[in-house]
């Protein structure tokens, strides 16, 4: 086995070093840079619906993480709403928007942010159903209502605003609005919008 001279990037000052430590040391650099990839995978979650589906569900974790639950009900299928590119508010207020997706780092510290989708004739064409709140291990789901002879989807349940709450030393917990869109009162769809991928 033989030594070799190996200059610091640092300081470029030569220090001896063995061949079996600088392998060492070079596949050490190898895991840290994947671990350091894969921890913004890790720490960071984001749900989304994206333009052509709906927030119908809500469901959140006992450490306090949410989960977005979308569907597209046959009424809704040629129908596109104009969202965010990004989830970057606190929440959705408007009465013409729903909650397109959020992103929420793990973590009681970290706060949620959502992505709005603004939706022509919302308010024109729903109702509001529920103010309400949502705490860790419980579970949101949305309706639909089916004429029986047709056996067609004539409206639907949409998540509209979700926002997070966290009061001073207790438990974080989320406040949710639903309304209740009467998708058979909608104008019929001129022409199909192309999908744009999201993220």
């Amino acid at each position: 086995m033989f030594n070799f001279c190996f200059v610091s990037p640092f300081d470029l000052i030569p220090f001896p070093v063995h061949i079996d430590y600088f392998n060492g040391l070079v596949a050490f650099c190898h895991i840290f840079v994947i671990i350091s990839l894969l921890i913004p995978i890790v720490l960071y979650k984001g749900e989304y619906c994206g333009e052509n589906k709906i927030p119908f569900g809500i469901e959140v974790h006992p450490n306090a993480q949410p989960l977005l639950h979308c569907s597209r009900p046959s009424c809704f299928e040629r129908r596109y709403a104009d969202c965010d590119d990004r989830a970057q508010r606190k929440s959705c207020e408007s009465n013409d928007s729903w909650v397109g997706g959020f992103e929420k780092g793990y973590g009681n510290h970290q706060p949620l942010y959502v992505q709005c989708c603004a939706f022509e004739g919302l308010a024109d064409h729903s109702s509001p159903l529920y103010h309400t709140i949502i705490k860790p291990g419980q579970y949101f789901e949305g309706e639909e209502q089916v004429e029986e002879e047709t056996d067609t989807v004539i409206s639907f349940d949409v998540i509209t605003d979700f926002k997070m709450i966290r009061p001073t030393n207790l438990s974080i917990f989320y406040e949710m609005t639903v309304r209740r869109l009467r998708c058979h009162e909608l104008p019929p769809v001129d022409r199909i919008k192309r999908t744009r991928r999201w993220p």
